[in-house]
């Protein structure tokens, strides 16, 4: 819970106020504290243990949760996006647009979270 507080800090600033420290802190807490990868190893568990189902990609995966309506529309874009985000910081971070990933941040952040509290809430009841 400290990465969300450091990021949602950091993105409720204007990008153009932003030093770059937050830029870099940004993609660390996105990329380093791992949210996209915890994101996707809990979306794959869920579907191999609970619809015994083999997803070829964590997209696909995503899509079986929008499909068994676990994921809204909207949490599935946000999510795809978030994945997306990290293949391309994990795999080409010499063309980094940290403005692109503020905004991306800045608005799908609030539904991620969503995503993570119901399906805590629902894995605890």
């Amino acid at each position: 819970m400290e990465s969300k507080n450091i990021i949602s800090d950091i993105v409720n600033k204007p990008y153009n106020e932003l030093s770059n420290i937050e830029k870099y802190a940004v993609r660390y807490h996105v990329i380093v504290i791992a949210i996209a990868e915890a994101i996707i190893a809990l979306t794959l568990h869920i579907v191999r243990r609970k619809y015994d189902l083999q997803p070829e990609t964590p997209i696909h995966a995503l899509k079986i949760l929008k499909d068994k309506r676990i994921v809204t529309e909207q949490e599935y874009m946000d999510l795809a996006n978030m994945f997306k985000l990290r293949n391309l910081l994990v795999h080409r971070y010499w063309i980094i647009d940290y403005e692109k990933i503020y905004y991306n941040v800045k608005k799908d952040f609030k539904n991620i979270i969503i995503f993570i509290e119901r399906v805590v809430s629902n894995i605890e009841h």
